[in-house]
């Protein structure tokens, strides 16, 4: 699982952990008690003796949800986290840290332009892009072997989780123009 990911991941789990659960124990409750109602009458009937308490208690619950809700949505559109790097008593910030990573990868035989952000605690995010006729596969090779294995080497650690995009550059348009006679001049004609 990639860390910058995580926030969003764990409770989308434990949300659908707590339907799953829900929905079988409603399955299970519905196959013992075919005929009962889903809310037992002697709740029924406390709810209405008291029923100032509930309707309290329900607007509290429907508060709580809106404020819980929004909260997720708040951390789901928030712009990502580009934490700097302490190392021993240095400190490597995640621009540098980008920058060096693309400046290595637009060393790369075929790669017309790399960039470059670190998200995470960290992890790198690459978008490369290839001139046409690029090998991709020594692309990848040279990617992994230099310039990643040189980021894991210089942050002194085994692993770097790593997304990367290969785009193809746009082919340039060759201009095809007609050849004019030598002796024709634009705008003049020939009598």
């Amino acid at each position: 699982m990639n860390p910058s990911n995580r926030p969003g991941r764990v409770p989308t789990a434990v949300l659908g952990a707590l339907a799953l659960l829900v929905g079988g124990a409603a399955v299970l409750l519905h196959r013992f008690a075919v005929d009962r109602p889903v809310l037992d009458p002697v709740v029924l009937d406390w709810a209405r003796r008291h029923l100032l308490p509930v309707r309290l208690g329900l607007i509290a619950l429907g508060l709580l949800a809106v404020v819980l809700g929004l909260r997720w949505a708040w951390r789901a559109i928030r712009p990502e986290r580009h934490p700097d790097l302490f190392l021993d008593d240095v400190v490597v910030t995640a621009k540098a840290l980008a920058a060096a990573v693309r400046a290595d990868a637009e060393q790369l035989p075929g790669v017309a332009a790399a960039k470059v952000s670190v998200v995470g605690t960290p992890a790198l995010r690459l978008r490369l892009t290839l001139r046409h006729g690029a090998d991709v596969r020594h692309v990848w090779r040279e990617l992994d072997g230099l310039v990643l294995s040189r980021a894991r080497t210089a942050l002194g650690v085994d692993v770097l989780p790593t997304a990367v995009r290969l785009d193809l550059a746009k082919r340039e348009r060759q201009r095809v123009r007609p050849a004019r006679s030598p002796g024709r001049m634009a705008g003049w004609r020939s009598r």
